[in-house]
């Protein structure tokens, strides 16, 4: 059995987040939402190394903002993110049904045209909206989906977090066994999302977003060409009056070369653009507070 470091820690921070999970659970939605909102940017206030990656970034992505504009963003960051943590600790079994009346629905022919092809899809979104309802609402549509998970550091706080995902009826794979589930998932024709827009170091692919070379996950790629998978892309986002919008950019082709690395490369280059471009329409909604960019 492998220690647990810092358990001490590991329990206070799990025992807040129950006691967020309780508190959060005796408001109505929107009052809810708004508390995670006011938490969300009092936090990002106070962290003042992601909140000065946030600004950097920020200011690397949108090099004509002035520092009001950049603040501004900012604390829409705190505040997406903080709804989100809420909206995922009030989840329980009957979310995907409540979810479904408050969201704007694009055009979902792409995932139909995939589940009846039975061969599965990866789905391609990034941290933007709220990216773990997404697939709790798809999964309410009738579509087995699981999703793609780094572990968080403190376990107790992990296991919350992938119970309330259960209970949106989404399966979970873990980053350390990915591409074995990945491929079981896919021949069982279930969709599998996949969150490809964090740093991946020398082990990555180098791809081009808010015009500088970003180092990108090529797992996905690399799976869809081996195996002939459909790559769909979209997003979950979120709405003034508080409901949400499903964005599904469609399937995303491409014609092997024959030239692997150049086609790993293409593909990963086709959904990184099209989240950028997402990313350009509603910026305080991306988690600028991680070091996408490392010269």
């Amino acid at each position: 059995m492998i220690a647990v470091r810092h358990p001490m820690r590991y329990r206070l921070e799990w025992c807040a987040a129950v006691l967020l999970r309780a508190f959060a659970c005796l408001w109505p939605p929107r009052v809810a939402s708004a508390f995670g909102c006011a938490l969300g940017r009092a936090i990002l206030w106070l962290w003042r190394s992601r909140r000065r990656i946030a600004a950097e970034n920020l200011h690397r992505a949108f090099p004509d903002w002035e520092e009001r504009q950049i603040a501004h963003t900012v604390g829409e960051v705190g505040c997406n993110f903080g709804r989100t943590a809420f909206e995922i600790l009030r989840i329980n079994p009957s979310t995907p049904s409540s979810v479904r009346p408050t969201v704007e629905v694009g055009n979902l022919d792409s995932i139909k045209q995939a589940q009846a092809e039975g061969k599965g899809a990866l789905f391609m979104s990034g941290h933007i909206g709220n990216w773990e309802l997404f697939a709790g609402w798809v999964h309410a549509q009738g579509y087995d989906f699981d999703v793609v998970v780094k572990p968080m550091r403190n376990p107790y706080v992990d296991r919350l977090y992938n119970s309330r995902r259960a209970a949106l009826g989404v399966g979970i794979i873990h980053t350390q066994v990915a591409t074995r589930e990945i491929v079981k998932a896919l021949r069982r024709n279930h969709f599998v999302a996949i969150l490809a827009d964090q740093y991946a170091g020398d082990e990555g692919v180098d791809v081009t977003f808010f015009g500088r070379r970003a180092s990108t996950p090529r797992g996905p790629a690399m799976l869809a060409l081996k195996y002939q998978i459909p790559i769909i892309a979209g997003v979950f986002l979120r709405q003034k009056d508080g409901s949400f919008r499903v964005e599904i950019d469609g399937r995303i082709e491409i014609d092997p070369t024959g030239d692997t690395e150049a086609d790993i490369a293409a593909l990963t280059q086709r959904y990184t653009t099209l989240l950028e471009e997402h990313i350009r329409r509603y910026p305080g909604q991306w988690l600028w507070t991680h070091r996408r960019w490392r010269d």
